[in-house]
């Protein structure tokens, strides 16, 4: 028996050795053990050991000692064989910041299609300016709980599907992808269905819209649920393709009197749903895939390992639009006769600031994909007694990123200002000109989306450094005072006021963000876990 697991372990150790060479971290070849589909239960009975994590701290320790000071994994390996020198400096840096900004804000390009089809022919994928302020508030709604509802999904299919994609490991890759979509829907089935029934026992709403509403929930929930692995499978270029063309298709539907609008954003989502899904499948096929039997999962271990990506997804969408419900909540713009009413002065505000939040977005992705990129470069690089040194850099690093994101803030605010104020702004394009209503949100919920892109870029490096539970913490504390500050403000002074709960809470999400950050970094040393 001895020899059965001197001979399980020998044959695990040089699995991950090949596979990742020298280990920065316990935590990392414990994701390598779970990757292989190994369980708890089994370590004992085929390695003697007491768990994974007592068996990964062995195969660490002994491929962190001298014995394997050289070691590469194969990447490593292949790398080393072309003998490039790595490029660095101001200019090669540009280059990827420029590179990466694109692809990022490739999202932005569909964001400019929608805006330009509402202004040309009035109506978008899910959008249409014929509609009545009830109709407007059932699709708005039924937009903002698609969103909420698969915020959390949306965050754990990312984290899944790219701990599998980037070890190389497919077939985990596609079944995580397919699984978790198949759970997102039926989430989504489920939330709508409790609604639909609460409803019809407590009417709030009239049920003809609620069902609508539902509908338009579920479709967006899924699209941005299918949109989800194109992030990790580097296919953004298919999110903007699926909007388009069932826009497009709209458009033609349109001009045929005989189609409503409802039957133009349902075909449309449809399509956009199924193109996407079409690509995934062929995506998956066309690798070519060895299906293996060890591979293994279970609901209860996805669920205790993701918990903090579901629940910040979550919190993260609806942050977003915490506002936007508490001043259509006001009895100023609901007249009491529906708890929540769309109010259109407070959503223009809002567009036009949204667009400086996904402009400004973009340059989230270059910052943190440096920043882990530093992190690994100067842990190799750092000698077990020269921490100071190490923390220093890291240090430096954080606020180096954080310097980019104001930079790249500056061009961005100045172009939302000529939306507001140019010739060739928001008044060319619109009959109905901008109002000081519609000014006043725009600005402050600008500088909230500032503070919102910080906060972000601050809970990417605590979620690397295995700080999640913090950053939900901090995101709950966020969500809590924009609804008190925004409800306070809405209801003693102006109904727009809620705005100004958008960005107290974002503040405070960027500032103790940004504290936890300093606390880590300025401590962080060697053996610090990511």
């Amino acid at each position: 028996m001895l020899n059965n697991y001197t001979e399980n372990y020998n044959e695990l150790f040089d699995q991950i050795r090949s596979r990742i060479g020298k280990p920065v971290s316990i935590d990392v070849v414990v994701a390598i053990i779970e990757s292989f589909g190994l369980k708890d239960k089994n370590i004992p009975v085929e390695y003697d050991f007491k768990d994974i994590r007592e068996l990964a701290t062995k195969i660490f320790k002994e491929l962190r000692s001298d014995l394997y000071k050289d070691l590469k994994n194969q990447e490593e390996i292949r790398k080393d064989s072309n003998v490039k020198k790595e490029k660095e400096g101001f200019l090669h840096e540009v280059i990827l910041f420029v590179k990466s900004y694109l692809s990022n804000t490739s999202s932005l390009l569909t964001l400019v299609i929608q805006l330009a089809t509402i202004i040309i022919f009035g109506l978008s994928l899910y959008a249409f300016v014929g509609f009545n302020q009830l109709q407007s508030t059932a699709v708005i709604l039924g937009i903002i709980l698609g969103m909420v509802l698969s915020g959390g999904i949306i965050q754990v299919v990312g984290s899944e599907v790219s701990k599998h994609y980037y070890l190389k490991d497919f077939e985990m890759v596609r079944r995580m992808t397919f699984f978790l979509i198949k759970q997102g829907v039926l989430f989504l089935a489920t939330c709508l269905s409790i609604i639909i029934i609460f409803n019809l026992l407590v009417p709030i709403y009239p049920f003809s819209m609620v069902f609508f509403t539902s509908i338009y929930a579920f479709l967006i929930g899924v699209l941005f649920l299918v949109f989800a692995p194109l992030h990790v499978l580097k296919s953004r270029i298919v999110i903007f393709i699926s909007i388009t063309f069932p826009t497009l298709l709209g458009i033609y539907l349109a001009k045929r009197q005989h189609v409503s609008i409802y039957q133009i954003h349902f075909i449309g989502l449809l399509l956009a749903i199924t193109m996407v899904l079409g690509f995934i499948f062929f995506y998956f096929k066309s690798k070519k895939i060895q299906k293996t039997k060890r591979k293994r999962y279970t609901k209860g271990a996805l669920f205790y390992n993701n918990i903090y990506f579901f629940l910040y997804g979550s919190l993260i969408n609806l942050f977003f639009f915490i506002d936007r419900i508490v001043a259509w909540s006001n009895y100023k713009t609901s007249n009491f006769f529906f708890p929540v009413l769309y109010e259109k002065d407070y959503e223009i505000g809002m567009d036009i600031s949204i667009i400086f939040f996904f402009l400004l977005a973009g340059s989230i992705e270059y910052s943190n994909t440096f920043f882990i990129t530093k992190l690994n470069k100067t842990r190799h690089h750092t000698k077990f007694i020269d921490i100071k040194s190490y923390q220093k850099s890291i240090y430096k690093i954080y606020l180096r990123n954080i310097g980019l994101l104001i930079l790249t803030s500056i061009p961005f605010y100045i172009f939302v200002q000529y939306i507001i104020y140019g010739e060739w702004g928001y008044n060319h394009y619109f009959a109905e000109p901008i109002e000081a209503i519609n000014i006043k949100i725009a600005q402050i919920s600008t500088i909230a989306y500032f503070f919102v892109c910080w906060g972000i870029l601050n809970t990417s490096y605590l979620t690397f450094l295995k700080k999640q539970r913090t950053v939900v913490k901090i995101l709950f504390i966020a969500c809590i005072t924009n609804i008190i500050s925004g409800f306070f403000l809405s209801r003693f002074f102006y109904y727009e006021d809620s705005v100004y709960g958008l960005l107290i809470g974002a503040i405070l999400f960027a500032g103790l963000t940004f504290k936890e950050n300093i606390n880590i970094l300025k401590n962080i040393d060697y053996y610090t876990s990511y």
